[in-house]
């Protein structure tokens, strides 16, 4: 199979592993332990030696599953399944640093993730800093001999801000530090990180891959890396494991103690999301850009974010990276803060929630809802501001989108 969407439909289980009663679906193996056939298998299993199941938190037949399939989908080294988008993120972080370790980061961060750079991981004595993603000077100058890693958002949500990825692998290459991509925006079907130096992907498979929204889950990727001998904390996993350093620490030490394990129904409705998410994307994505044209030449619209409008200031970087598609977000403005939520309560059709990437659209206030806890020091750094609007578009029928956008705008003064 060369086509990607035959691949994430059928995978790639060989007969002599398919299900005992040839099930067309991966089964749910809703289970917490497993049986052994003696104390010998017992002792191997545990001891890592066989790849037979133990427990639940630790593996699970559905999960692996899922986890080939992703690692087909991106291309990677591995992936390893986890509960959320940020259980990739933390658990990621906290393999490769230690206290008195730094990390570097935008502040252009989806709210949580900039949180737990800022409080979380700071209570263990980890340092972030924030610096500006798009001047390379300035990222080179906060590296030291204590930094372990550059952490990027792709896309940024939600100001849709591209980074220079080629750029900034190069520097992370140059002083052997760890790049992190969150792609969670855009997932390998958009934005390849295979094709970039990246060693560490995160994606929070609730959005595009959970398929409507159904689940919550989140995956780390790795691709092929020579930076893990300079990480300290992964010394040891290096000494014995070699280049499957990062992966063996976080799958049999740091995924485990935190406990942030995927449920095998979750991954099961994941592997059906996977099975359409090339034709969702394609049809999200054409969407998006059709409502963000139109939205561009409203009066009432005060400014549009979309990477790929034609005067985007990313247009050029966003064709590079990302080719013709720039997923389903879109951020704009509208005269207030008043305004912006006169027009929110007009919508009929479009959703008031939180998530993206959903068959669904989905409409929000960023300020006042996702960035509500943070200071106006904290909004004006991220750009985050009282009229911005984020919408992330959805599969229904452009006009009946552009309808409901256009009804509500009528009501606002």
């Amino acid at each position: 199979m060369k086509g990607l969407s035959s691949k994430l439909i059928h995978g790639q289980i060989e007969d002599s592993k398919r299900d005992t009663f040839r099930s067309l679906k991966t089964p749910i193996y809703d289970t917490a332990s497993y049986d052994f056939e003696n104390s010998e298998s017992m002792e191997q299993a545990f001891r890592g030696n066989t790849d037979a199941y133990i427990y639940s938190r630790i593996t699970n037949p559905t999960v692996t599953e899922l986890q080939n399939r992703i690692k087909l989908f991106a291309g990677a080294e591995n992936c390893l399944c986890v509960s959320s988008g940020m259980a990739a993120i933390s658990n990621t972080i906290v393999s490769i640093c230690q206290a008195g370790d730094n990390i570097i980061s935008s502040r252009f961060l989806f709210g949580n993730t900039y949180s737990f750079f800022k409080n979380t991981i700071a209570s263990f004595g980890i340092e972030t800093r924030f610096v500006d993603l798009e001047n390379i000077e300035e990222i080179e100058v906060a590296i030291d001999n204590k930094t372990r890693c550059i952490f990027l958002e792709i896309m940024t949500n939600p100001q849709l801000i591209l980074f220079d990825v080629e750029k900034i692998a190069a520097l992370a290459k140059k002083h052997q530090v760890i790049l992190i991509a969150d792609n969670s925006v855009l997932t390998p079907y958009i934005f390849q990180s295979r094709n970039y130096d990246i060693d560490v992907e995160v994606f929070s498979n609730t959005k595009f891959i959970s398929g409507g929204a159904t689940s919550i889950g989140g995956s780390v990727l790795t691709y092929k890396s020579d930076k893990w001998s300079k990480i300290p904390k992964l010394k040891p996993e290096f000494d014995k494991y070699g280049s499957d350093a990062f992966i063996k620490k976080i799958g049999k030490e740091i995924f485990r103690n935190f406990g942030g394990c995927l449920s095998p129904n979750n991954a099961y409705l994941q592997l059906l999301g996977l099975e359409t998410i090339a034709i969702r994307i394609d049809k999200i994505s054409e969407n998006a850009l059709k409502t963000a044209e139109f939205l561009q030449n409203h009066l009432k619209v005060k400014r549009v974010s979309y990477p790929s409008l034609k005067n985007s200031d990313y247009k050029v970087l966003a064709d590079k990276l990302l080719g013709a598609k720039s997923g389903c977000l879109i951020n704009f403005e509208l005269e207030s803060e008043s305004a912006c939520f006169k027009f929110i309560d007009e919508l009929k059709m479009i959703r008031r929630g939180t998530n993206f990437c959903d068959n669904k659209s989905m409409i929000l206030h960023p300020a006042s809802t996702i960035y509500c806890d943070n200071t106006k020091e904290d909004k004006d750094l991220m750009r985050i501001n009282e009229r911005m609007i984020r919408l992330a578009v959805g599969l229904e029928d452009i006009e009946d989108i552009i309808e409901d956008i256009s009804l509500a705008l009528i009501k606002v003064n």
